[in-house]
């Protein structure tokens, strides 16, 4: 078992109500909070200890049920927004192999803690024709190609790779994606980094790797539920007691509310534990936890 410490990103569509979710204070426009990553650039340290989550894997992975050379495959973060994200996409598969010399794209899911402020996101489009969404890029009209997705409080959508997608303002979000942590912009609303400077688009190998076909999913994912994708299973409880992972790969517990204690270390909102294969540990406490397990199918 391992508490990791977890990582704040600063974004320009961030948003101070992160700090609740374990946010570094001295950040005001908070985009993500990364609660367990092992990816380099977002790799969380862990409690107790001078050494990250990667760097313990990368000493034994077989102990976390993973190959020599493997990342955690999953990344684990809490998403918030006072504006639009950009209007994106995320390699598949194919395209992040070809393009990207990495073993799998990024498919992701977000459970929504607060919905967006006008009860919808940015997902799948209406035009059948890619031609015409470059069109509508160029115009700087591309939400009029876009499909306005209906979401409530408590939804869980699933965004397959590959397919076009933003999160709206208003919105806060449990997160869940594959170590990949690639975006191709489509759109960002000419906003200034920084810098002063526009955001990069990746347009070009946004419109190559988008797939018209693809859907979303949206699931219910209330407490005592399980839901299982191709890239990840997660299930959503109460937890006293005890935290278990019945799988024979590294799992990861995150804390949605309460907080818990692991002997006398505190496990607050916006932090996670990861857990061993076929691993069971004593907590008090009682927290809203969510277990994420990777599917190893590549």
């Amino acid at each position: 078992m391992f508490i990791l410490i977890p990582e704040s990103r600063e974004r320009v569509w961030g948003t101070p109500k992160l700090h609740a979710y374990s946010g570094d204070q001295n950040i005001n426009q908070i985009g993500s909070v990364y609660s367990a990553s092992g990816i380099e650039g977002i790799d969380c340290k862990i409690v107790g200890s001078n050494q990250s989550l990667n760097e313990i894997i990368q000493i034994d992975p077989e102990r976390f049920g993973l190959r020599e050379g493997d990342v955690y495959p999953l990344i684990i973060s809490f998403t918030a927004c006072d504006k639009n994200l950009s209007i994106q996409v995320h390699p598949t598969d194919d395209y992040a192999r070809i393009h990207e010399s990495m073993p799998y794209g990024k498919s992701e899911a977000w459970y929504f803690i607060t919905p967006p402020e006008e009860g919808w996101i940015y997902a799948e489009q209406t035009s059948k024709e890619k031609e015409s969404i470059l069109t509508a890029v160029d115009d700087k009209r591309v939400s009029d190609v876009l499909q306005e997705y209906p979401i409530q409080q408590h939804d869980l959508v699933y965004i397959p790779s590959g397919t076009i997608h933003a999160l709206t303002k208003g919105a806060l979000v449990y997160e869940i994606q594959q170590a990949t942590d690639i975006t191709y912009r489509f759109y960002d609303y000419d906003r200034l980094d920084k810098d002063g400077k526009k955001r990069e688009l990746h347009v070009e190998k946004a419109i190559e790797t988008l797939k018209l076909e693809q859907k979303v999913e949206k699931d219910s994912f209330d407490i005592g539920q399980t839901v299982e994708k191709r890239e990840f299973t997660i299930q959503h409880f109460s937890a006293t007691d005890f935290l278990s992972n019945p799988a024979k790969i590294a799992s990861v517990a995150t804390i949605l509310s309460g907080e818990l204690y692991i002997g006398d270390q505190p496990c607050a909102m916006g932090q996670s534990i990861v857990l061993l294969p076929e691993e069971s540990i004593e907590i008090t406490g009682c927290a809203e936890v969510v277990l994420a397990t990777p599917h190893i199918y590549w």
